[in-house]
């Protein structure tokens, strides 16, 4: 797997956590968020929607948030260990295939939010209004 394809999935991953917490309980809401990741020297633009039923898995404990994971990339393609929520925080450990494992961490601020992993990449997000 070419380090553009590890990168896209990484992001992917952790475009699926970025939204925006109102408060403890509401740690995701809908809409469209960009993304900017920076990995192997090169940066990459994304962008996600994020539906009501994704937020609402999204907000749920550890359970709700792997299960939202695994339905958007599939085991087979990047096991996700060890996850846990804390808080205004995710972090769990990803396998992608044909790439070490690393633990990724996503943290959430008002209107943006940040993740990154052990293996040195970094995305930052904001929600910038209802999906299109």
């Amino acid at each position: 797997m070419t380090i553009d394809r590890r990168v896209l999935l990484f992001t992917i991953l952790v475009v699926a956590c970025l939204a925006l917490p109102a408060n403890a309980a509401d740690r995701v809401r809908a809409g469209e968020w960009s993304a900017t990741t920076t990995a192997g020297g090169k940066m990459f633009a994304t962008s996600s929607c994020i539906s009501k039923s994704d937020a609402e898995a999204m907000n749920g404990d550890a359970t709700s948030v792997q299960a939202y994971l695994e339905k958007i990339i599939p085991p087979e393609i990047c096991k996700i260990t060890n996850l846990k929520v804390n808080g205004m925080q995710v972090v769990y450990t990803g396998t992608c295939v044909g790439s070490p494992s690393k633990v990724v961490t996503t943290t959430y601020h008002g209107n943006s939010s940040e993740g990154s992993d052990s293996l040195g990449s970094s995305t930052k997000a904001t929600l910038v209004g209802p999906c299109n």
